[in-house]
């Protein structure tokens, strides 16, 4: 199984690219004791609370802004801390960053030095509340929205992102970018075939033959990692039987992985596999070599979520037409309609409680929630956030306007992502390889049933391992 080194935390790339190439939280991930130390007793920059300052920043204390280099590159803060800068002409604010979070950040939290803001990926952010090394974020969120008059940061934000970065019934973590999971094909081949997006199963088994006949894969995934189909797997569960299977699962209840509607879902992609609708020697394939491919035109369907575009890059030609749609439902009766479609947020900032000028850093995060800012960034990375209300009128491109009318048309119904491959990395690295057999016809639905839930539960049975739930 391939995992992926984030600063001497390991991770499988499902977990790592759920939260759109950010940085993810990965509790547990790193000693408990790997923070601990420093001075507690730096002397805080602090100022006068006020309508204009609702914060209380010091407007001239100098911050710093220590960004994840990842996929989004290392530009993207800058128009935040221009804001920053305009509203307190006094104060320097510095852009740091790099790739490999802990190796950086660690010792500085060790320090005592840590970044006034920072992105938490590869930190064990478990590690860092129980040592009250984070700043509660909810004073931020309860602040006046910078550019939309009469709402708070909180109002402005989609109710989602409230459930990110929630430790010991607090809010220490905020979530950035507005993930979005489904099934992706070109529209334009669609219409030359005369073929409809499939809303159920049966529908999508009907039309695969035809896909074929055409001299196209119905499907392809990311071979080797597998880890993408179990997304398309556990949302056609939650469709069929309630949100309450997902939850099952994340908070590793006894026999969550033996629910018929998972054994039946995950029975689907088996029957794609056994009719050979997967693009051949698919499995065998990296992640960027599957998609390479069905850009081409070489396959009509994969799984994937939102970052999908930016990973491509120029590969995908420009009339491609990439759209995004739910995964089709197990059968028209299912619990939740066809347009339910996971979403998830990702790319965490916190303030670290020992930082110098820990409001600068709030005061920060305020502004980056800005639609100015988040306007900012999507025209960069193709990427919505979670601020809401900013992209109406942004006509980026046919995969940002697919992934903005999936969420609209889903409403209510949107499926949450689970947290499981985060929280429990080794579980979610077997439960990978479990669904690598899956689509290799190694085992049945059944089999892959009973090996995910003896994961889980010893998973579950670990005391060496924090439990967290939702």
């Amino acid at each position: 199984m391939d995992v992926y080194d984030i600063g001497g935390v390991r991770v499988d790339r499902r977990a790592l690219l759920r939260l759109a190439a950010l940085g993810i939280v990965v509790p547990g991930a790193a000693s408990a004791c790997a923070f601990s130390g420093g001075s507690t007793t730096t002397k805080k920059a602090t100022g006068t609370k006020t309508a204009k300052n609702p914060l209380g920043v010091k407007p001239d204390a100098p911050a710093e802004f220590f960004n994840f280099e990842g996929g989004y590159g290392k530009d993207w803060p800058k128009t935040t801390i221009g804001l920053y800068e305009k509203e307190f002409p006094m104060a320097k604010v510095k852009l740091s960053g790099g790739q490999q979070i802990q190796q950086l950040l660690q010792p500085r939290f060790v320090e005592g030095d840590p970044p006034d803001v920072c992105s938490s990926g590869g930190l064990d952010i478990g590690a860092l509340f129980t040592q009250k090394q984070l700043t509660p974020l909810q004073p931020m969120l309860d602040a006046p929205a910078f550019d939309t008059p009469g709402k708070t940061v909180q109002e402005t934000l989609a109710p989602v992102a409230a459930k990110a970065g929630v430790y010991g019934g607090k809010i220490y973590g905020q979530a950035y970018v507005y993930v979005i999971f489904g099934i992706w094909f070109s529209q334009p081949l669609m219409d030359k075939h005369g073929w409809t997006y499939p809303k159920t199963w049966d529908e999508m088994l009907a039309l695969c033959p035809k896909i074929k006949k055409a001299g196209i894969a119905p499907w392809a995934y990311q071979g080797k990692y597998p880890g993408y189909v179990v997304t398309p797997i556990v949302d056609m569960a939650q469709k069929a039987a309630g949100a309450a299977v997902g939850v099952a699962v994340d908070n590793l209840q006894p026999n969550a992985w033996r629910n018929p509607a998972l054994i039946a879902a995950a029975d689907k992609f088996h029957e794609i596999a056994a009719k050979g609708y997967f693009l051949p020697g698919t499995s065998g394939l990296s992640h960027t070599q599957a998609q390479a491919y069905w850009a081409q035109g070489k396959a009509a369907f994969i799984p994937c979520g939102s970052w999908l575009e930016n990973e491509l890059g120029t590969i995908a030609p420009k009339d491609f037409g990439m759209t995004v749609k739910p995964t089709p439902s197990m059968a028209a009766g299912d619990k939740i309609p066809f347009e339910g479609i996971q979403v998830s947020v990702g790319g965490d900032y916190i303030v670290p409680s020992h930082g110098k000028n820990p409001q600068g850093g709030l005061e920060l995060l305020r502004l980056m929630l800005s639609k100015q800012a988040a306007k900012k960034f999507s025209v960069g990375s193709k990427e919505l956030t979670v601020v809401t209300g900013y992209a109406d009128d942004l006509t980026i491109s046919t995969a940002f306007q697919s992934r903005r009318k999936a969420i609209a048309a889903a409403g209510a119904n949107t499926l949450s992502g689970w947290q499981y491959s985060t929280w429990y990395p080794k579980m979610s690295a077997d439960i990978e390889t479990a669904t690598g057999a899956l689509l290799t016809l190694e085992i049945g639905a059944d089999e892959w049933s009973r090996r995910c839930q003896k994961v889980a539960d010893a998973t579950a049975k670990d005391s060496t391992i924090t439990k967290f739930h939702r």
